[in-house]
């Protein structure tokens, strides 16, 4: 009996058994909030690729530049060239969008998708089929999608991250 009580208040080593416990979880959790804040920062980034493009598209429609004749950029990202009289097409919006991918965002990861509509009733102002990315009239609408991957060691498949924006050319 008196071998058993001395066993009981002996506490020999659990206060190191304790904070290790305490430190794995600890640790853990910083993890998880590192890496959702990083998720938070990719979801951040596709709006702003998304609206960025519509609005490199606007900027740069069919009447833009009548007297020069030149795209936008032939390079691409991450040295991707923009001269400022150009006129967009769906191959300049994406390599664009693609240039803004830095900090830690994977630009082989973002996928970009440019559509175009017809919102005008009858024909457009410049006379536009809409055929063109950048008619006069057109609706364009840029979508980004980017695979968002976790930590490597987790074996969590990737998080697929989308946004779209739309934006009528007006000039």
């Amino acid at each position: 009996m008196r071998k058993l009580l001395r066993l009981a208040r002996e506490e020999h080593g659990s206060a190191l058994v304790e904070f290790a416990m305490t430190a794995l979880i600890l640790v853990l959790l910083l993890f998880g909030v590192l890496e959702w804040m990083y998720a938070m920062y990719a979801y951040h980034f596709t709006t702003y690729a998304a609206q960025e493009g519509t609005r490199f598209a606007t900027v740069r429609g069919n009447t833009w530049s009548k007297n020069v004749a030149t795209t936008c950029g032939t390079s691409a990202p991450p040295n991707f060239t923009m001269p400022y009289d150009c006129t967009a097409t769906s191959t300049d919006i994406q390599n664009y969008v693609q240039s803004l991918a830095s900090g830690g965002i994977n630009p082989n990861n973002v996928t970009i998708n440019t559509t175009n509509s017809y919102v005008w009733p009858g024909t457009t102002p410049d006379g536009a089929t809409c055929a063109q990315i950048n008619g006069q009239g057109c609706l364009v609408k840029v979508t980004v999608s980017y695979s968002f991957n976790f930590l490597p060691f987790l074996k969590v498949s990737a998080l697929p991250i989308a946004a779209t924006s739309e934006k009528v050319i007006l000039q």
